[in-house]
């Protein structure tokens, strides 16, 4: 029993001190983190905010995350059939908005979900390049534009 705990315990520290190159290149591309799509606006944060939300609910997407503090939007689509049996896909939109002196950045990422057994349940992955990252960049500009239009006041 020693003898195990001891072999277990040896090997343990081999792995500590192997380092990162001994892992396979698989398996450390899924610890890294791959960066947002990422695009200034020169507009202050809140109004930045208040037009992500507006572009995600006109993409048809249901919000389930504001925060305004953290700058941080969430949102998921609804569930669309692909074309195998029982299959579902959903996207969901992670949005961050943080302030710099002339305006804002907006990071997004778009992670695809993929549900095909039901026993492995969801899975999901970050779409690095799809047509919504510039349908979401134009619906902020449009909501940015329409809040900046003088409103209409009624004469009497």
């Amino acid at each position: 029993m020693k003898a195990l705990t001891a072999l277990c315990l040896l090997a343990g520290l081999g792995m500590v001190f192997a380092g990162c190159e001994s892992v396979s290149k698989r398996v450390a591309e899924r610890f890294m983190s791959d960066p947002p799509r990422t695009k200034f606006v020169a507009s202050e944060r809140k109004a930045v905010f208040s037009a992500a939300q507006k572009a995600l609910k006109r993409m048809g997407f249901v919000l389930t995350r504001s925060a305004l503090a953290q700058g941080a939007v969430h949102a998921r689509s609804s569930i669309r059939d692909t074309a195998i049996f029982g299959a579902g896909r959903q996207f969901l939109f992670e949005v961050e908005i943080i302030a710099i002196d002339a305006g804002s950045d907006v990071r997004v990422k778009l992670i695809e979900l993929l549900e095909g057994d039901f026993k492995a349940g969801a899975t999901g992955k970050l779409v690095l390049s799809h047509g919504l990252y510039d349908s979401f960049f134009a619906q902020v500009e449009q909501a940015l534009r329409e809040e900046s239009l003088p409103s209409a006041s009624p004469s009497t």
